[in-house]
């Protein structure tokens, strides 16, 4: 399947490569501008394998989509965008615009902690579950219609780390 990747960070790093361990083509990364000269994780390792890689700060001005950056996401021709971690509010002319449409991973049991984040939530409110969610893509934040979940124990030692290493 030919999948577009919005997102950044290690994890958005680690789906990339699980999803090309798994035999998809990855078409286009979509990351963050560099910080202070440094590349994100995510970018970094698509261009080590030559996938093209866009860096925009923003996909829209003044509620609408920036037409330059539509266009060059729509000539990748994604089957399917998956977005981890993405931190940015990305128009629904490009969430609606594969034919499999957009799936996001937040890790937490939706609704419980939806937003920013969601693992520290889990811990600081003393939640007995944790987990991910999977879910499709829509114009809210958090808020599409679920695909997935799966929940684990949050041990009474758990950090982010050790949650998110363990089981996230």
């Amino acid at each position: 399947m030919k999948i577009a990747v919005i997102g950044q960070s290690l994890f958005g790093q680690e789906v990339y490569c699980h999803l090309r361990k798994e035999g998809h083509e990855v078409v286009g990364v979509f990351t963050v501008p560099d910080k202070d000269g440094k590349a994100d994780p995510l970018g970094l390792e698509a261009e080590k394998d030559g996938v093209p890689v866009f860096k925009y700060s923003r996909w829209r001005a003044k509620g609408q989509a920036l037409p330059d950056v539509v266009a060059k996401y729509q000539a990748l021709g994604a089957e399917l965008n998956v977005l981890p971690f993405c931190s940015q509010f990305i128009p629904m002319e490009i969430i609606s615009a594969p034919r499999h449409g957009s799936i996001i991973y937040h890790p937490s049991l939706l609704p419980r902690h939806r937003g920013a984040s969601a693992i520290n939530w889990t811990l600081i409110h003393g939640d007995k579950k944790g987990g991910f969610s999977i879910f499709w893509a829509d114009d809210g934040l958090d808020t599409g219609d679920l695909l997935l979940q799966k929940e684990c124990e949050v041990l009474p030692d758990d950090t982010v780390s050790t949650l998110y290493n363990r089981f996230l």
